[in-house]
């Protein structure tokens, strides 16, 4: 197989179409079974990782909005709807990756989230958003 056919599966397709063709393949390149095997958990575990790693990024970089969110609404920065709509999702965001990770660092952001839910509640009813 060549590097274009190898390309184009993985941006067609993705892996699971990869490892389908694999599968299906029955000439000498695949290897035997179990190293196969071996290599698709491998790959398996690392993919896992990747994902863990990057949706604990996503928490931080959520909890990092929602703090400096915070600070600019206490320093009286005026913000859109739109913009507050984006940080109420970054505080679900976070406390929902808190509760699936209870080991992760969390509540560092509930009074932070409390006072921007607080303040949009505040200038929605006051028509100001």
């Amino acid at each position: 197989m060549d590097i274009t056919t190898l390309l184009s599966l993985l941006a067609g397709g993705g892996i699971l179409t990869f490892v389908q063709f694999l599968i299906s393949r029955h000439d000498q390149k695949v290897g035997k079974k179990d190293d196969f095997l071996s290599a698709i958990k491998t790959l398996s575990d690392r993919v896992e990782k990747i994902e863990k790693s990057l949706d604990e990024r996503d928490a931080v970089l959520a909890r990092t909005h929602i703090l400096r969110f915070s600070d600019e609404l206490y320093n009286g920065v005026k913000h859109s709807q739109e913009y507050f709509q984006q940080q109420l999702d970054d505080i679900q965001t976070y406390d929902l990756f808190c509760s699936e990770h209870p080991k992760f660092a969390n509540g560092r952001t509930k009074a932070a989230a409390k006072y921007i839910q607080d303040e949009y509640d505040r200038l929605f009813k006051a028509h100001k958003l």
